[in-house]
């Protein structure tokens, strides 16, 4: 995915990049990893191969559909490709964040919302604000930023849900005792929205920690790669991490909130029925 990123830089220079015999030779560490495995009778070999494989026609298909895209700009197709972005990361998160089948659908309707304003309110700053993108459907530069701002959103939101439900679980006696001596529902659930929050935002938090130090992120060096200055690239990245971390916090505050109104019901009781493992719908 970082080698997208060189969409968006804005130079001219020409970019150093790897033909397909190229290729072939930077995969030779990949093959030698395989056989390793494969003579130390450890495991692993098929699935590294297959990611690999998967990876090479997914990537290609990308950049298919990325040139279409980009000869062809419109605002019906920027919307099109971020709803289509946005649909797919909402059903990966209900794929990860319930053990419950009956509340997977639910789940992926309120990740699609919390996803859905958070980078509508995070892209129209950095498009519109911060960018002055002209005009504001510029596929270029849309959809390598919302793929990278979604990225880390799925992954944050299916955290923190997940996070949830399984501290809800665990301590789902503390919270029924704190109802009882008359919390609502968000006090009694305040240990388990703390760690949910934990949960989803530490990646993104240790990511930024780590940038410029022991990383350099992938925005800097693809648009150093095209040509880029490095003074306008750090800004660029600095950019995109402040709107990725924005995404995934307000993602997941919002997410959790309706979650918490899916667990307890209105009169703050808890719904100890969703917290069942079984699913009771079959």
């Amino acid at each position: 995915m970082d080698l997208t990123y060189i969409l968006i830089a804005n130079s001219a220079a020409s970019v150093v990049a790897p033909d397909w015999v190229g290729l072939a030779i930077a995969s030779i560490p990949l093959w030698l990893c395989a056989a390793i495995l494969t003579a130390r009778r450890l495991g692993q070999v098929k699935p590294l191969l297959t990611a690999a494989a998967r990876l090479v026609a997914q990537v290609v298909l990308l950049g298919v559909v990325l040139e279409w895209i980009f000869a062809n700009p419109s605002p019906a197709t920027a919307i099109g490709v971020c709803l289509a972005m946005l649909t797919v990361s909402a059903l990966t998160v209900g794929s990860r964040g319930t053990s419950r089948r009956r509340s997977v659908w639910g789940l992926r309707i309120e990740a699609f919302l919390a996803i859905a304003i958070a980078s509508l309110l995070t892209m129209t700053v950095g498009i519109r604000l911060a960018l002055h993108v002209e005009p504001w459907y510029t596929t270029r530069t849309i959809i390598p930023l919302i793929g990278m701002v979604l990225g880390n959103s799925v992954h944050g939101v299916a955290l923190a849900a997940e996070r949830l439900e399984s501290e809800l679980k665990a301590d789902r006696d503390r919270v029924e005792t704190r109802l009882a001596l008359g919390a609502t529902a968000r006090q009694a659930a305040l240990p388990a929205l703390r760690a949910a929050v934990k949960a989803g935002l530490t990646p993104t938090i240790n990511s930024m920690m780590i940038a410029g130090v022991v990383s350099i992120p992938g925005m800097m060096t693809g648009q150093i790669l095209a040509g880029s200055e490095v003074a306008p690239a750090l800004r660029y990245q600095i950019m995109i991490y402040f709107l990725i971390v924005s995404t995934v916090c307000l993602g997941v505050l919002i997410v959790l909130r309706l979650r918490l109104r899916r667990y307890f019901t209105v009169d703050h009781r808890l719904r100890v029925e969703m917290l069942d493992d079984r699913d009771r719908s079959e």
